[in-house]
């Protein structure tokens, strides 16, 4: 069976399994549709899957199945109202597949799809709406909704404009059935996550007692409170995660029950409620912490340095991913350079040593991948993007060697400028991404080419800030290994 379709039955099983299984059940699973896994491979798959939680020793659990049939709610605002529509935005978050536009669900009620419409909004309102997405993002989002299908972010310099227009769901059907209002309730519930389906039902209050608190109030209180605990023990057990969506995905996914009865708030309220989280810098990111401080790189959850600090890892292992290695050497096609020799100093940091015996088996082994390589090579069709490849080849080179040399120094991490270092990952992050995208899907880099090269500059520059102090912080660290001996 080919690839493509294991992939094909695997985000099946993932997207569509209604509960908790085991290991073996996954791997019969791909046994019953034809598509034979070892045991490795399907341990692999399912501790990879950003759609799969862990709920014990060799138990496993999709998205679909934990996120469905579970409520979760919104207050609808002014803005809203006069429009008689409301936006997805960051609202359904975890509860839905995050890959899918917010904007393209289905939503339903009493069984009748509702349709959607264009509205104007404020910038504000919109950026408002989609902060969950992280600050970072939230631009990207909103200029990938359905209603700004005519605006171009790169062309714009990455500004909004001031007025916004968005695909909203229409409620003028609730409406006409309800006395809506600013401040009365959107109840949710995903019906089908694989398609996407989503069920609403207006919580519409009696306006006769608008300032009289309801029992539904007190919960929601109560609501606040245990999310706001539970947040609090997360930051400490497992840390800033890699995105305030899977934050928010793992706290919902441990406390389900609690964060999704009838009267549940939602997120948007809640950090207008609370105190003691809000968003925070985590290095050119943003994530949900503790309010006030700068998210760390190091924690209980990661803090591995005394047993590191053991022995230093004076030649730890530089390893480059085939992916990474075919690009570099189209790289060296694309600059007519053709010595081998030179390459494997280029892409080598020069505190690496390589073992004369190593050296010869990595030079075959490069010379093999070159020759594959080149029999296909097209210097003229390489001009769209060769470029692009360059300027992201020369600064992964940059950052993987500052990231292999501060690993050497032990891993004493918690030496380190915390937010430099956080900004380093990060950087190192985006761009193997980047580098593996243009190895896999490089048309859809052509597409966005003058996008991608303008955030190539700007990692640049945001390296050259931290560049000096995190290497004057490796020279420090170095220099504690040294000892005296009288």
């Amino acid at each position: 069976m080919s690839d493509y379709n294991k992939v094909l039955y695997v985000n099946k099983f993932i997207r569509a399994y209604p509960d908790e299984f085991t290991l073996k059940e996954f791997v019969k699973y791909m046994q019953y549709v034809n598509c034979d896994v070892t045991n490795d491979e399907a341990l692999e798959i399912v501790e990879s899957s950003p759609y799969i939680f862990q709920t014990a020793r060799d138990k496993y659990i999709s998205r679909a199945a934990v996120f469905s049939n579970r409520y979760f709610s919104f207050v609808i605002t002014k803005e809203e109202c006069d429009n008689k529509c409301f936006i997805p935005g960051h609202r359904l978050i975890p509860f839905v597949d995050q890959e899918i536009i917010a904007c393209s669900f289905g939503f339903f009620y009493k069984g009748n799809e509702l349709t959607k419409k264009n509205v104007e909004f404020t910038k504000d309102f919109a950026l408002e709406h989609f902060s969950l997405y992280g600050e970072e993002y939230e631009s990207q989002y909103i200029a990938n909704d359905f209603g700004m299908k005519s605006f171009s972010l790169s062309d714009n310099n990455f500004e909004l404009p001031q007025k916004i227009t968005l695909w909203a769901v229409d409620l003028s059907s609730l409406f006409e059935e309800y006395e809506i209002v600013a401040g009365d309730r959107i109840l949710l519930k995903v019906e089908n996550w694989d398609e996407g389906f989503i069920s609403i039902e207006p919580v519409v209050r009696d306006k006769n007692s608008t300032l009289t608190l309801t029992s539904d109030d007190i919960e929601r209180n109560n609501w606040y409170k245990n999310l706001e605990k539970f947040l609090l023990e997360q930051f400490n057990s497992i840390g800033p995660c890699s995105s305030i969506e899977e934050q928010i995905a793992d706290v919902f996914f441990e406390h389900i029950d609690e964060l999704t009865q009838k009267s549940c708030g939602s997120v948007e309220e809640f950090l207008k409620w609370t105190k003691a989280v809000s968003t925070e810098c985590f290095g050119v990111e943003t994530r949900l912490w503790r309010a006030g401080e700068n998210v760390p790189a190091i924690g209980d959850w990661n803090d591995d340095e005394k047993e590191n600090e053991i022995h230093g890892m004076q030649n730890l292992l530089y390893s480059v991913p085939d992916y990474v290695l075919d690009e570099y050497l189209k790289d060296y096609a694309f600059q007519k350079k053709t010595d081998i020799n030179q390459l494997i100093k280029d892409i080598f940091p020069k505190t690496y040593y390589i073992p004369e015996e190593n050296r010869s088996e990595i030079l075959l082994h490069i010379e093999k991948r070159n020759d594959i390589i080149l029999k296909n090579y097209n210097w003229f069709a390489d001009q769209k993007i060769g470029d692009v490849r360059n300027k992201a080849l020369v600064l992964y080179t940059k950052i993987s060697a500052l990231v292999y040399d501060i690993d050497r120094t032990g891993g004493r991490f918690g030496s380190y400028p915390q937010q430099e270092l956080v900004i380093l990952i990060q950087l190192y992050t985006h761009l193997a991404k980047l580098v593996e995208t243009i190895s896999y899907d490089a048309e859809s880099v052509i597409k966005d080419i003058e996008t991608i090269s303008c955030s190539l500059d700007g990692m640049q520059l945001n390296f050259e800030d931290i560049e000096m102090e995190l290497k004057n912080a490796v020279v420090a660290c170095k220099k504690r290994d040294f000892k005296v001996i009288k």
